[in-house]
């Protein structure tokens, strides 16, 4: 089987965390078209390569791709950042909504397989929004902004590495991190988005 060498540009991505990266953006352009015949609006829209492996395995389900994206951000880790002897265990951020397969559950299981690491899909866990509603008012507001919940904690010491697919404002992985540094075991937090939303024009 042929190698396919998808091309990436890493950036840097700031936040309450040791080091994070993302490896590209999302897309290069998104150019709006017009509208189709039921007046939804038609983009042309140009991807980067991880970008378009990524949208295929996302909204596609083309879960094969999960092998290839895994495989790019495995050799991104090793080679490049060379943090893999630093990352202790992995953590998937938790999905928005709930699909049978989740596209980044299936990227986080090869990565772990590649590296050899012990991955958790379900430490944390996004409430629903019937649960929301359920809770005192200011609980509610405290919730609402971060209505993520803590599912499960670290036995024993170590440095993660909080994996996302697409980056946008941040506001959700430094909410994680904030809840991850409430873990006595947790030391060095490293994050690594697969994709970033393209910067606004």
């Amino acid at each position: 089987r042929r190698r396919m060498k998808v091309k990436i540009n890493p950036m840097i991505i700031e936040g309450n965390w040791k080091e994070g990266y993302t490896l590209d953006y999302f897309m290069l352009e998104s150019n709006y078209k017009g509208e189709d015949i039921f007046g939804y609006p038609i983009f042309d829209v140009k991807y980067s390569e991880i970008g378009k492996a990524m949208n295929e395995l996302k909204y596609h389900k083309e879960y094969n791709k999960a092998i290839e994206i895994a495989n790019i951000v495995t050799k991104f880790i090793k080679e490049e950042w060379k943090i893999a002897d630093k990352i202790d265990g992995i953590i998937a951020t938790p999905p928005t909504y709930s699909r049978e397969i989740q596209p980044l559950f299936q990227v986080v299981k090869h990565l772990g397989e590649n590296l050899q690491k012990p991955i958790s899909l379900d430490f944390f866990r996004k409430l629903s929004s019937e649960e929301l509603k359920k809770l005192p008012q200011e609980k509610k507001m405290e919730l609402f902004k971060n209505s993520i919940i803590k599912e499960r904690k670290l036995t024993k010491r170590g440095n993660i590495l909080l994996v996302d697919d697409i980056f946008s404002t941040g506001a959700t992985l430094r909410n994680l991190c904030e809840l991850l540094k409430e873990d006595i075991y947790v030391d060095d937090i490293y994050v690594l988005t697969i994709c970033k939303n393209i910067k606004s024009k």
